[in-house]
C-alpha cells in the first residue's frame, strides 16, 4: 500500500485566527475580572465605613479604564509586531516602547476621563477629575506597570505563535491511500529570492547563501558578505528551500549545509557550526536528528 502524508494541522489562517481568539479571551478576560473585583471592592470599603455610594459609579471608573485599555491594546500589539524585544533588538525595542508609554497613558486617561464625564452626565451628575498633572503621573506610574504586562502578554502569545509554526514543519503522520494512486510530487525548491533593499529589489539566488535568521517579522539572509532582510516568518521560508541543502539547526537558525566548515561540540550537549566565512550560529541538539549524515 502506498502512503501519503495528510495535511498539517495547521496552517498560517488557523494560527492567525487561534492567537486572535485566546488574545481577545486572555486580555479581555483578565481585565473584565480585575474590574469586577475593583468596583466591588470599593462598595465594600464605602459600606464598611457607613457611607453610601451608588453602584453605578465604581462601575463607570472601573470599565471606562477597561474600555480604553481594550481600545489600545491592538495599538501596542501591532507595535510590537514591529517592534519586538528579541535578543537581536532589545537595545533598541526597548527604549521605544519606554517612549511610547507616556503617550499611551495620556491616551488611556483622556479618554477615561471622557467617558466618566459623559456617564456622569447621562446620570444627571458632575464628574471632576482633580489636578490633571499630579493626578496624571499618579495614573502614568500604573499605566506603565500595565503596558510592561501587556507586552509580557503579547511575547508569550509570539511564543506559542513560534510553537504553533513548528507544528507546521513537523511531517505528518502516514496515511494509507490506494495502491494504484501514485505520490504526487511536491513543489520544486526555490532557486531564487526577491528581496528589497535601499528600495531596490535583487534577485538573489538560493545557492549563494550562507544563513538565514530569524529576525522578529523578518528573515535576515546573509550571502556573499551582505544581509538581506525578507519579511517571512523562518518556518514558512524553511518550507520553500531545498531541504537537501539547506537545514534548521536552532529554533532560530537555517544554514547552508554546503558552507558548514566545522561543528565544534559544547559541554551543554549543544553544538556551534562554524560556517565557511567565518561566522558561527549555534546548532541546538533537538535538532541533531534532523542532521544524522554530518555526524557519521
Amino acid at each position: 500500500m502506498a502512503t501519503v502524508a495528510p495535511a498539517s494541522r495547521f496552517t498560517e489562517a488557523d494560527i492567525q485566527r487561534r492567537i486572535l481568539i485566546w488574545q481577545i479571551v486572555i486580555f479581555g478576560g483578565a481585565i473584565a475580572a480585575i474590574c469586577t473585583m475593583n468596583v466591588f471592592t470599593v462598595l465594600t470599603n464605602y459600606a464598611r465605613d457607613g457611607a453610601s455610594l451608588a453602584w453605578w459609579k465604581p462601575f463607570l471608573w472601573e470599565f471606562s479604564s477597561a474600555l480604553l485599555l481594550w481600545a489600545l491594546i491592538p495599538f501596542i500589539a501591532r507595535l510590537y509586531r514591529l517592534s519586538p524585544i528579541t535578543a537581536r533588538t532589545w537595545r533598541w525595542a526597548v527604549p521605544l516602547h519606554l517612549a511610547v508609554t507616556p503617550v499611551f497613558s495620556l491616551a488611556h486617561v483622556g479618554g477615561m476621563v471622557l467617558l466618566r464625564k459623559f456617564g456622569y452626565a447621562l446620570m444627571h451628575a458632575h464628574y471632576s477629575f482633580g489636578a490633571w498633572w499630579t493626578d496624571w503621573i499618579y495614573e502614568y506610574r500604573k499605566d506603565l506597570v500595565t503596558y510592561v504586562l501587556i507586552l509580557a502578554g503579547l511575547q508569550a502569545f509570539r511564543i506559542y505563535r513560534l510553537w504553533l509554526e513548528s507544528q507546521l514543519a513537523k511531517p505528518a503522520a502516514p496515511a494509507e491511500t490506494s495502491a494504484t494512486e501514485p505520490d504526487g510530487p511536491g513543489p520544486a525548491p526555490l532557486e531564487r529570492l526577491v528581496v528589497k533593499k535601499l528600495n531596490r529589489e535583487f534577485i538573489l539566488n538560493t545557492a549563494d547563501i550562507d544563513r538565514i535568521d530569524a529576525d522578529g517579522n523578518y528573515v535576515a539572509i546573509h550571502a556573499q558578505g551582505q544581509t538581506w532582510p525578507l519579511r517571512e516568518s523562518l518556518t514558512a521560508l524553511e518550507r520553500r528551500l531545498d531541504a537537501k541543502r539547506f537545514a534548521r539547526v536552532h529554533r532560530g537558525h537555517i544554514v547552508n549545509l554546503d558552507r558548514i566548515r566545522e561543528i565544534q561540540p559544547w559541554d551543554s550537549g549543544d553544538y556551534r557550526i562554524v560556517l565557511a566565512d567565518g561566522s558561527h550560529v549555534n546548532f541546538s541538539r533537538r535538532y541533531r536528528n534532523r542532521l544524522p549524515q554530518l555526524f557519521n
